[in-house]
């Protein structure tokens, strides 16, 4: 090869590099973590004050979740999940029994895509709500909610329904409205009721958010005169967390919050009985799971 070859082979090498380097390589942005599929959570509240009397409530919850697959028939997918809660009220400075209850719920759930906008979702979840102990008709229950969901834009959808639940405290509907936008796809802002939350993906690995929520429940249950009652509860918790994705779609999530608007029944079942108002108190909140994106 003689000299002005070999000097334009450099020049047209060197200037093909140049030219690549200046290309801005776009790295795909992660994607907000969804709701937990599969995984361990645990949820302990400090002691607070009860009204009208000078006891003192302090809880615990701890939720196992396990999928039990995924079915796929025409455009529509069926998943059925599996889902043991137990919820534990502590009582100090009075002679009323702590109380461990526990919720079993099998979920199923059927997604169809109706078109490129709008998406159906049925969930019917039977579920048996007591302390082991007080097991009747009244301790089971049939919940489930049906949701239509509209995709406004590409960064945007809105979501419609209703449910059925014992979620505040008693077994009755509720409406479920929710705005959805994306912000890019590292944010998420999802706007309504019952549930509002923000959450940003500010790396691979990690993601911040900020959410208020409603929590609670009711639950049959044996006195020590073994007469069968039902405790209520019901809140709201505000609180902010940080997630860490320490494998593929496998994250571990730690969560401060306070719990609000508190109120506790033991005997729900007694219309003439009222609710009691519980003091507001910090809650944490640990997690360790697999989440969908």
């Amino acid at each position: 090869m003689d000299i002005y070859r070999f000097t334009q082979c450099m020049i047209l090498l060197i200037t093909s590099h140049c030219t690549l380097a200046d290309v801005p390589i776009t790295e795909p942005k992660p994607i907000v973590p969804h709701n937990l599929v599969m995984g361990l959570k645990h949820q302990s509240y400090d002691f607070a004050s009860i009204e009208k009397t000078d006891a003192e409530l302090a809880m615990d919850y701890t939720l196992v979740k396990v999928p039990l697959g995924k079915l796929e028939f025409g455009k529509s997918f069926f998943i059925p999940t599996l889902s043991l809660e137990k919820t534990a009220f502590r009582f100090d400075h009075t002679d009323v029994d702590n109380q461990e209850v526990y919720t079993l719920k099998t979920q199923f759930m059927v997604v169809t895509p109706r078109d490129d906008k709008w998406t159906r979702i049925i969930q019917v979840t039977p579920s048996l709500h007591t302390d082991l102990d007080a097991v009747d008709e009244d301790a089971f229950s049939l919940m489930g909610l049906a949701m239509w969901r509209y995709q406004l834009t590409d960064a945007s959808a809105l979501t419609m329904g209703i449910g059925v639940n014992r979620l505040f405290g008693d077994y009755k509907p509720i409406p479920l409205v929710s705005y959805q936008y994306n912000i890019g796809k590292s944010i998420q802002l999802d706007l309504g009721f019952p549930i509002t939350k923000a959450e940003y993906r500010w790396r691979d690995d990690w993601s911040v958010y900020a959410s208020a929520a409603p929590v609670g429940g009711n639950w049959r249950y044996e006195s020590e005169q073994e007469e069968k009652l039902n405790i209520s509860y019901s809140s709201w918790i505000a609180a902010t967390g940080v997630r860490y994705q320490f494998s593929r779609n496998m994250w571990a999530t730690l969560e401060v919050g306070q719990s609000l608007s508190r109120k506790l029944n033991l005997d729900a079942d007694n219309r003439n009985d009222e609710d009691l108002d519980v003091a507001n108190a910090p809650v944490v909140m640990l997690s360790f799971g697999l989440r969908r994106q």
